[in-house]
């Protein structure tokens, strides 16, 4: 009986030659070379992975995919930056960064980043660091000062499901009817998205949590102070001068006629 053929193509750095299996060559994955890469290239480690994956040999595939994913983390990490302040956005950009890396990694078709990985890899983050944005409805317009302009490009998701989506035990039915009959559910999600736009003036976290907690939420001096760890008077200071900031960013917003 003929034995498949087996021969890698030329440029296909192989599979005989990067099996993650062998102890000696792992070590060397992660060996770097005096100029900071890997010795081992990014794009040498896909190529393993697509030639492994011809053969059918899954073990290997998910050695090799595991180290370059964790190759690629620290980037993964440092392009989320942006939404450390919600770790579960963070989260859920980062699983959305690994899982279009493995997706396009076995996907032969995908050239470009054997071509060139960092700047591939710098594409992929901000593709899906924005897509993230988009689908919370944190993605803005910005003006020349990098202010937010205009209301954000989409509905939170969240909020969509809050509004929209029956809850556990109500038919559609149920649900069609109530929206219909009343303006409150929109107004609420208008409400709520200019809220957010205009939190969005305060470039200070502290400034946009402090008017959150008194504005949105009716806390208390006393409790935003132990919640924020400062004093009151501080708080109140910080609120002043947030109240004169958003004032002034929105009289300076042009109004329709």
């Amino acid at each position: 009986m003929r034995q498949p053929d087996t021969t890698l193509m030329p440029g296909q750095l192989g599979t005989t030659s990067l099996d993650p299996r062998d102890p000696a060559l792992r070590s060397a994955l992660m060996r770097r070379a005096p100029g900071g890469a890997y010795e081992i290239s990014d794009a040498d480690v896909v190529r393993a992975i697509r030639a492994w994956d011809a053969r059918g040999d899954t073990a290997a595939v998910r050695d090799l995919c595991e180290l370059l994913v964790d190759r690629c983390m620290p980037e993964f990490k440092r392009r989320s930056m942006g939404l450390r302040h919600r770790p579960d956005l963070r989260e859920d950009a980062i699983m959305a960064m690994i899982e279009q890396l493995l997706r396009e990694v076995r996907n032969p078709r995908e050239q470009f980043m054997l071509s060139n990985f960092i700047h591939y890899l710098h594409c992929l983050c901000a593709d899906c660091f924005n897509r993230v944005l988009r689908e919370e409805g944190l993605s803005y317009r910005r003006d020349e000062r990098g202010q937010p302009a205009g209301r954000p490009k989409h509905v939170p998701r969240a909020l969509v499901d809050r509004l929209d989506v029956p809850s556990a035990g109500e038919s559609d039915d149920t649900a069609s009817r109530d929206l219909p009959e009343s303006g409150d559910a929109y107004r609420e999600r208008l409400g709520a998205l200019e809220a957010e736009r205009i939190l969005f003036f305060l470039s200070d976290p502290l400034d946009q949590k402090i008017v959150y907690l008194r504005v949105i939420e009716g806390m208390q001096w006393e409790e935003i102070a132990t919640l924020c760890g400062k004093t009151e008077r501080t708080m109140r200071l910080r609120f002043e001068k947030a109240k004169v900031t958003m004032r002034t960013h929105l009289e300076a917003e042009p109004h329709d006629d």
